[in-house]
């Protein structure tokens, strides 16, 4: 009979513990952050003070859990405690389930852009302006390749950056230019960037690359007021001066040199790149935006200034 009792006791006891106890492990820790920091040398005690309150009876809990899933360290790294159950949140730091980000070069993304992207992520910048890079390309700017790429909180951006300049020379090593085109493939990257720029939309791409051939092909100035502003960076305050247009110490001031601009003034898109290496000069000499997305192309300088006049862009 007294050992009826006993085993009638310690189930109630086991019963009233497990309630708690389970409770406990299924309910979110109330944080701060979505995220929480696990460091090198952090002690289990000390991690689980970061989603868990110091109490004696959390302690137990957190102990038998630990044991009765065999886990003895956990894992160093950035963890999503967002939604997340206590257990789970353990599971995630005893197997290094750590964040994963997303950095996305985009394509129209200059040097300075890229910098600033870089610096406000939780990446390590060991790789200012990309001076860490070795290419092919005889210039920084321009040279990665626009993509989405994933990485871990701490992370040297050098990791990335060269990846993406890696496929970038990649693919443009992949490419012949047009050889009605007398262009280097440094020239048509240059070249792509500018048109990255210009270009409204895709579908008129090879319009624009081929107005700028027929300009150079012509021996005109390109007239690009992307390059005027790349050249004004990092400290372009958003208006071009009539002072900026005649400035022949702007070496991308466009309005004033003959040719290319010295470097890419953006990355570019591949769509830009494959109409900078397929294009051909055109017809068309001139075009004027005609909506926030496009562009009227004209052949003659007449007929450019009777469409700027039409827009009401004269005045």
């Amino acid at each position: 009979m007294r050992f009826v009792k006993i085993i009638t006791f310690l189930l109630i006891l086991v019963f009233a513990f497990y309630g708690p106890y389970t409770a406990f492990l299924n309910d979110a820790p109330k944080a701060k952050n979505n995220v929480i920091d696990i460091y090198p040398g952090d002690s289990i005690n000390t991690s689980i003070k970061k989603i868990s309150s110091d109490s004696a009876i959390n302690k137990i809990f957190i102990k038998l859990f630990l044991m009765s899933n065999n886990i003895s360290d956990f894992k160093a790294g950035e963890y999503s405690i967002e939604n997340k159950k206590v257990k789970d949140i353990i599971i995630d730091i005893s197997v290094g389930a750590t964040v994963t980000h997303k950095f996305t070069i985009l394509e129209g993304t200059n040097i300075y852009d890229l910098e600033k992207q870089i610096n406000n992520s939780v990446l390590i910048n060991d790789c200012p302006y990309l001076e860490c890079i070795e290419s092919s390309f005889p210039f920084y700017e321009g040279i990665l390749f626009p993509d989405t790429y994933f990485y871990k909180k701490g992370m040297r951006s050098s990791i990335i950056l060269k990846k993406s300049s890696k496929r970038m020379s990649e693919f443009i090593d992949s490419l012949e230019p047009n050889k009605s085109v007398p262009l280097s493939k440094n020239d048509l990257l240059i070249l792509a960037s500018i048109i990255e720029k210009e270009a409204g939309n895709d579908s008129e791409k090879d319009l624009i690359a081929g107005v700028f051939l027929k300009r150079l092909t012509d021996n005109m100035r390109l007239q690009a007021d992307p390059t005027i502003i790349y050249g004004l960076l990092p400290n372009f305050d958003g208006d071009i001066k009539s002072s900026d247009i005649f400035n022949k110490d702007n070496k991308y001031n466009t309005y004033m040199i003959y040719g290319l601009p010295p470097t890419p003034i953006a990355i570019s898109s591949k769509s830009s790149i494959l109409a900078a290496f397929n294009a051909s000069p055109g017809d068309y000499k001139y075009f004027v935006a005609n909506s926030p997305t496009s562009h009227y192309f004209s052949k003659t300088y007449d007929e450019h200034l009777s469409k700027i006049k039409e827009l009401g862009l004269d005045k």
